[in-house]
């Protein structure tokens, strides 16, 4: 398959690197960071893990340029700003999502912004670290499209053995999973940082989850999709692990630490959505909307964890 993947962060490059390892012909389109990346073939954010040559590494994409699908690998909120710019090159294309929030401006999903440039959109999302794929470590994600037929090619041509994708139609499911866990990873992250303990970081998964479940359903999803890889899965690994930037964060913010500006940390933003969406609905989110109240500086973290704690007691 002819594969171009937009965005050559860490996640970009990782599935560069196991479609060229497959035997597909990659096309990795680096707008930021191309000369750094073509001279060394390796991402800073990857350690020093070499791309493979076969990746063939470029800074501008072109209409005529052929290809079966376009996987979009840059952040959320810069994806509508780069669709509009590319229009001409992604128009009609396969297009697939590969990353993870709400876009702040418009509230839509990274699917309802592509859905604006081509019939066949999917998504895909699920538990995933970019060093682990890129390794060749066991991958489990989900490919969700609301088109049968092109998301049953679509998995066809792109699984591998240790790259394994389940299929499903709910894409509102899907796409809101990977992004709520985002913001209860940065929950936890705060009360690991304010040593609160790990018991504390359960809890806030546990009800943290209970919200991903409300605030979806409210939106049409499954409940079935946020208990599978793309939901519970994802909200496991995100909030356990120092190698996710939204747990990094909160446990800056924990420890009243700084944090590194040109990271990108998609539940900042998908927070400060949300928030407001679950308001207009009428939803309760208590740590959606701490976590919202923080990040732009209206709580203090002491008042945050007293708000928590202070919540009246009521049957689960």
């Amino acid at each position: 398959m002819k594969i171009s993947i937009v965005g050559a962060g860490a996640f970009g490059s990782a599935i560069a690197s196991v479609f060229a390892k497959g035997g597909h012909s990659v096309k990795l389109f680096s707008p930021t960071n191309f000369e750094e990346l073509s001279t060394t073939r390796m991402s800073r954010k990857l350690g020093n893990i070499k791309l493979p040559e076969e990746i063939d590494i470029i800074n501008s994409i072109e209409k005529p340029d052929q290809c079966d699908y376009v996987f979009l690998a840059v952040p959320t909120q810069n994806l509508a700003t780069f669709c509009e710019k590319h229009n001409s090159f992604l128009k009609g294309r396969p297009l697939v999502a590969c990353c993870k929030g709400v876009d702040r401006a418009t509230g839509l999903r990274p699917s309802e912004i592509l859905d604006q440039y081509s019939p066949k959109v999917a998504v895909m999302s699920g538990p995933s670290f970019a060093i682990d794929i890129i390794k060749g470590m066991p991958t489990a994600l989900v490919l969700a499209s609301n088109k049968a037929d092109f998301l049953r090619q679509l998995q066809s041509d792109i699984s591998m053995q240790n790259f394994r994708l389940y299929r499903t139609s709910d894409v509102v499911g899907v796409e809101l999973g990977g992004a709520l866990k985002n913001i209860i990873a940065i929950a936890c992250g705060v009360a690991i940082g304010a040593k609160q303990g790990d018991s504390a970081r359960a809890a806030l998964m546990a009800r943290g989850f209970s919200e991903m479940v409300a605030f979806s359903k409210a939106h049409g999803a499954k409940e079935k999709t946020l208990s599978g890889l793309s939901g519970l899965g994802d909200l496991s690994l995100t909030c356990n692990s120092d190698k996710s930037r939204n747990f990094v964060f909160g446990l800056s913010l924990g420890c009243r630490e700084t944090f590194d500006k040109n990271t990108t940390v998609e539940g900042v933003a998908t927070a400060l959505a949300v928030s407001q969406k679950a308001t207009a609905l009428g939803l309760e989110m208590p740590v959606t909307s701490s976590v919202s109240a923080l990040v732009e500086g209206f709580v203090s973290i002491n008042e945050v964890i007293q708000s928590l704690l202070s919540r009246p007691t009521k049957e689960e």
